[in-house]
């Protein structure tokens, strides 16, 4: 008899931590949660509060959280509406695969699954995709940097062949920033709930140069600025930073936004430094001086992503309200953007190309969208992903377009045939 197909292992952050948040985190979370029982972390959200332990991984129909919720015992859980027969299925399977938390922070298009703790599905001993978090090409165009856990792989880009691997990062790598010479790379990430860190490598001997340390969650985002060593963060503890590298030292907290702030990028030029946040607001910068010169407000959800373009005169903006927004960059007040794209689903990666030819977005529809960089004439679509696609980059000629995507594939399009020229897949081992 053919036994049918055993079911993926639940992720938290893509299946559990939505019914958390809907249903349970507004009690049991802050400096005071109900019945002393915070889920805060995954430790205490294991070990409960005053009644004794809430989930003993692996034992699902023994834990006392899955027993409140199905009524065996009183009070039912939650207050405010049960949970149903599908959720709480959810919640057992979850628990009896171990209780694996990847992520306490929700798993959207702009903030996918850290996996921190849940590895990629395995097909065998050394054959597991690693999910692709981070792109980013360097400036000479020779070198394309890939971000896994706790690893950045460096591949020929015009071949696709592996070049090196770099190593000591604390988590999975959030974001890569190149320096202008493509000497060093910074990679961005942090323990999800304790600390954030950007490990700057000096590519001449794969080495850690220095540390930046100061968060207090996960760095999200990292920009270089050009010719420079100011680098600057942004941090799911709702703050961004800039650093000065050769010192290892914070120069400026910018405490600007109100949520997390998701995305910071510096202009080519190096006159202006962004930065997007789920508060639905982008904010600019002039660096000379560190003077805020402009709120971009036109967005109803967050700000998952930006970037300027080559010639620093253009801001695009994509965002989980399913718009992509195009801004003309000058000091003073910014009211409304130059074009506005309408998507099916929440903005997950855009990006120009070095040639300031195209502008390229892609949705949670796994879309891929080519337009003018003027960002209102359509060239053409890609839909090979079969995933989130979390990166886009265009190598430095502008005929090459490169996507990086949860499902650990690296998928190479040729922009003058609009075909995929190949499609490698990012390997855990």
């Amino acid at each position: 008899m053919i036994q049918p197909p055993k079911p993926p292992p639940i992720v938290f952050s893509r299946e559990v931590l939505p019914i958390l948040r809907q249903s349970c985190t507004s009690c049991h979370s802050g400096p005071s949660p109900a019945s002393g029982y915070s889920m805060d972390t995954r430790d205490k959200l294991l070990s409960g509060g005053r009644h004794g332990a809430a989930i003993v991984p692996s034992k699902g129909a023994q834990s006392n959280f899955l027993r409140y919720c199905n009524g065996e015992l009183k009070p039912k859980m939650p207050p405010n509406g049960a949970l149903d027969k599908v959720q709480l299925s959810v919640f057992k399977r979850w628990i009896d695969e171990g209780a694996k938390v990847d992520s306490l922070v929700a798993a959207t298009p702009q903030n996918p699954p850290f996996l921190s703790e849940v590895r990629a599905p395995g097909r065998g001993a050394g054959e597991r995709l690693a999910p692709v978090t981070a792109l980013a090409l360097s400036p000479d165009g020779k070198t394309l940097a890939v971000g896994g856990y706790r690893v950045v792989r460096l591949l020929d880009p015009a071949t696709g062949n592996l070049l090196g691997t770099l190593t000591g990062c604390a988590d999975q790598v959030q974001s890569l920033a190149w320096e202008a010479t493509s000497q060093r790379l910074a990679a961005a990430g942090g323990v999800p709930g304790e600390s954030g860190e950007v490990a700057v490598f000096a590519l001449t001997s794969g080495q850690v140069e220095s540390k930046l340390t100061g968060h207090t969650d996960v760095v999200v985002s990292v920009a270089w600025r050009s010719g420079t060593d100011e680098i600057a963060t942004g941090s799911l503890d709702k703050t961004a930073a800039l650093w000065s590298v050769s010192r290892g030292q914070r120069l400026r907290l910018l405490k600007d936004h109100a949520d997390t702030v998701l995305a910071v990028a510096y202009s080519p030029s190096g006159e202006f430094l962004a930065t997007a946040s789920a508060d639905r607001t982008a904010k600019l910068y002039r660096t000379k001086d560190g003077v805020r010169i402009a709120a971009l407000n036109a967005h109803q959800d967050s700000i998952v992503r930006l970037a300027f373009s080559p010639d620093s005169k253009r801001l695009v903006t994509g965002s989980a309200d399913k718009t992509v927004r195009l801004w003309s960059i000058k000091e003073g007040s910014i009211e409304n953007p130059d074009a506005t794209q309408y998507e099916p689903e929440p903005l997950t990666a855009c990006a120009f190309s070095p040639d300031n030819q195209r502008l390229f977005w892609v949705s949670a529809s796994r879309k891929v969208k080519v337009f003018a960089a003027n960002g209102r004439d359509f060239q053409m679509e890609f839909t090979d992903a079969t995933d989130w696609v979390t990166s886009l980059a265009a190598t430095t000629d502008g005929k090459t377009l490169i996507a990086g995507t949860l499902d650990g594939k690296l998928l190479f399009w040729d922009l003058a045939t609009r075909k995929l020229l190949r499609s490698s897949e990012n390997r855990a081992k």
